[in-house]
């Protein structure tokens, strides 16, 4: 078995279409070229009192008539930072289609912050008003870094940045490398998060936090929220928005421990369109999803419709795209 470490992996990734390829993924879904079974989640508390947990995340697509099988294995502490090490780091298994057994075995941590920064830059030009020019961050570890160098490289309009971070000194330390290459953006580093979301048109949380802070009135007229890390916006913001999309509602109904989850058991999210029951009519709930993103990508569904709207998008964060990405780094590799 072929195993490339995160320094291969980095490199590989440098000549491969993230963004493409996650498009393509989306109308491969769209297709029904894929199979996405749930996650399996692995949760523990260690001996030193901190929350750990493994998640096992397998996926099938056929893109370009080629079809990749494999699993994610993200295993995350949250003491880890502590001890100088990432939160969270895996492995990505890449499968051969007529035996079955693993062939390839890629560092996943460039891998996952890549396609998920590739999947909010898509949702966001799906999606947004107008191209952003200001934008928060709200923390400042490797998935924040991500999200800005990609968003910086693509959208020449973005002129503020402005970013929020419990440690202070982390904030400032991407902002002053961040501003080392973009030096026609302003980078901010702000006292609390509210001072970075207000008036922001494009608001990416990326952090570890399990409770909700950001209210709905935080949220601009017009803005786009990607819910990166799921839990930061409160229901009451969920319910306010516009327009709520997400990528997979499979993932999101299986889900038990994430906001918008939650609610769905609760009974308070109507499913998006396609995956509501005709005779199931009942009073509205609090959240309406009104799309998944291959809905967006293939064009079967409509995206902004005003201006005004503010719209939320929570990216659960599908196996496929990891897949797909390690697929084709594999391929580059062999050739």
């Amino acid at each position: 078995m072929l195993q490339l470490t995160d320094v291969d992996v980095a490199a590989l990734l440098e000549k491969t279409d993230v963004v493409g390829t996650v498009r393509e993924v989306f109308l491969a879904h769209a297709a029904g070229r894929t199979v996405l079974p749930e996650e399996s989640c692995l949760r523990w508390t260690n001996d030193e009192g901190e929350s750990c947990r493994s998640l096992n995340m397998p996926g099938l697509v056929e893109i370009d008539g080629r079809r990749f099988a494999g699993t994610k294995i993200i295993n995350a502490s949250l003491g880890n930072p502590a001890r100088g090490l990432a939160r969270a780091g895996g492995l990505i298994l890449l499968f051969d289609l007529t035996t079955a057994r693993p062939v390839c075995a890629l560092d996943a941590a460039h891998i996952s912050a890549g396609r998920t920064a590739a999947v909010s830059v898509l949702a966001t030009e799906l999606l947004w008003a107008a191209p952003a020019r200001a934008v928060a961050v709200v923390g400042a570890g490797a998935l924040a870094e991500a999200h800005l160098d990609l968003a910086l490289r693509r959208w020449p309009s973005v002129r503020r940045v402005r970013l929020h971070d419990r440690v202070r000194e982390r904030a400032a330390a991407l902002a002053e490398r961040l501003g080392d290459t973009h030096r026609t953006v302003a980078f901010h580093v702000t006292a609390t998060a509210e001072q970075a979301v207000r008036e922001a048109d494009l608001v990416i949380p990326v952090t570890t936090t399990t409770s909700g802070y950001i209210p709905a009135d935080w949220i601009a007229e017009g803005a786009v929220v990607v819910n990166v890390s799921l839990d930061d916006l409160t229901p009451e913001a969920l319910s306010a928005a516009d327009q709520v999309v997400v990528d997979d509602w499979s993932l999101v109904a299986a889900d038990t421990t994430r906001i918008l989850g939650r609610m769905h058991r609760a009974g308070d999210v109507l499913p998006p369109p396609r995956h509501r029951d005709p005779q199931g009519a009942r009073p509205r709930p609090a959240v309406e999803v009104t799309a998944e993103l291959c809905d967006l990508v293939g064009g079967s569904a409509a995206g902004r419709t005003s201006a005004r709207d503010r719209i939320i998008v929570n990216p659960f964060g599908m196996s496929l795209h990891d897949v797909a990405v390690a697929g084709r780094i594999y391929q580059e590799f062999l050739t």
